[in-house]
């Protein structure tokens, strides 16, 4: 069974008036939420074959304390495409990079993020699928399950929410 993790990157810091939205940082909050993500992501075990993240700042750092706050060692490629990245292409990078995998992680932004869960998860706990529908804050990390067994056979297919993690969840 194929699954595409979605993170939506940690909150960032709006402080820093000359930076680039590309450059800009996490800030406190938002250093403390990707750090309480990673040690959940531990807790659960989730294990992606590959991580996809986007290459801006905010994005990286909130991999980066994911993985330094789960001792996780997953194998990680940085993909520019994925900021500001819509629907199509965000499962185009999945199955482009990720295809012979069973399961990929995916870093990045809205409205790309949120989009692409609303497309494609059709199924799951329906209190859950509510909350997905009305927002996708930042931190958020998402599992959207599907019945083909890899990532580059799930073009078309919707799948099932089986995972929806907010940070205010984990407080």
């Amino acid at each position: 069974m194929a699954r595409l993790y979605l993170l939506r990157h940690a909150k960032s810091d709006w402080s820093h008036h000359g930076l680039s939205d590309h450059e800009r940082p996490l800030n406190k909050r938002g250093r403390r939420a990707s750090a309480e993500i990673g040690q959940f992501a531990a807790t659960e075990n989730i294990q992606p074959g590959l991580v996809l993240c986007s290459t801006a700042v905010r994005a990286k750092e909130t991999l980066a304390r994911v993985l330094e706050a789960g001792r996780l060692d997953w194998p990680v490629q940085y993909e520019p495409a994925l900021y500001g990245a819509g629907v199509q292409s965000i499962v185009q990078i999945a199955i482009r990079d990720a295809g012979d995998q069973e399961s990929v992680l995916l870093v990045g932004h809205n409205p790309g993020f949120h989009d692409t869960a609303l497309a494609l998860a059709a199924d799951g706990d329906p209190a859950t699928l509510e909350q997905m529908r009305w927002k996708y804050p930042t931190g958020t990390l998402s599992a959207i399950d599907f019945t083909c067994p890899r990532i580059g056979d799930i073009s078309g297919e919707q799948g099932t929410l089986t995972l929806f993690c907010r940070p205010k969840d984990l407080d």
